[in-house]
């Protein structure tokens, strides 16, 4: 059983634990500043351009978060599964929010007043260190996706965001992709409709995944075969830590 984040009590000295999970009651019992929702697909967490004033702790669902250019192009960044935090801008004085967050199915979030975790990062060590690991965690993951975004082919990008995407879908040999279209995973990689469309379609062929309308079906063969051919160019490190 993994412990849970969210008591007064100190891991300061040891190692981070990446499987402890946050303790939602148990922060409201210490800090207060605590909203439990459960919104509908569909429904705002908050939008580019608003005052940053919370943060986001995802329980249950999947979460889209998007940015729109000064010339009106959208662009999706990724998407949270449960266990997911957003919005961590609000640590920083008048920040605005740069991004959009958007309910992609129906989803259990609870918000965080940015007052109330300030505190609670000042006073409670095992707080403030899950927080740190969680912001370094999203730094990696940007910074290897800058990286593929420049170096690997789009077919790999393709491979690498379905992967990555498919471990918020649950665990078993084949995990669920639900509610995000070509288009999307075309907006995520940087490339075009059509070339996804053509490598979706490679993949299926190979078994590696199905998919049916807007939901795809992530087999572990994709990961095998990620991991089996330096030809994809995706790490071994990448792939095992989606799995």
């Amino acid at each position: 059983m993994h412990s849970r984040i969210g008591e007064n009590t100190s891991v300061t000295g040891a190692a981070f634990d990446p499987g402890q999970s946050f303790d939602v009651e148990a922060f409201a019992r210490g800090y207060g500043g605590v909203t439990a929702s459960s919104l509908s697909a569909g429904a705002l967490l908050y939008r580019q351009g608003e005052p940053a004033d919370a943060m986001y702790y995802l329980q249950d669902g999947q979460i889209q978060i998007s940015v729109v250019s000064s010339q009106g192009k959208e662009g999706i960044l990724g998407v949270l599964g449960p266990g997911s935090f957003s919005g961590e801008g609000c640590f920083i004085r008048n920040r605005i929010r740069v991004s959009t967050a958007t309910c992609i199915t129906d989803c259990r979030v609870v918000r965080l007043e940015r007052a109330s975790v300030v505190r609670a990062l000042r006073e409670n060590p095992a707080i403030a260190e899950l927080f740190v690991v969680v912001a370094l965690t999203k730094f990696v993951q940007m910074r290897e996706s800058l990286i593929s975004q420049h170096f690997d082919s789009s077919e790999k990008r393709l491979a690498r965001a379905l992967i990555l995407l498919a471990q918020h879908g649950g665990a078993g040999a084949t995990r669920i992709i639900r509610s995000l279209d070509q288009e999307g995973l075309a907006q995520m990689i940087g490339t075009t409709r059509s070339r996804v469309n053509h490598f979706m379609n490679k993949f299926r062929r190979l078994r590696y995944i199905d998919y049916e309308g807007n939901v795809i079906f992530v087999h572990d063969s994709l990961s095998d075969a990620a991991l089996g051919e330096d030809e994809w160019g995706l790490s071994a490190e990448r792939m095992a830590a989606a799995r």
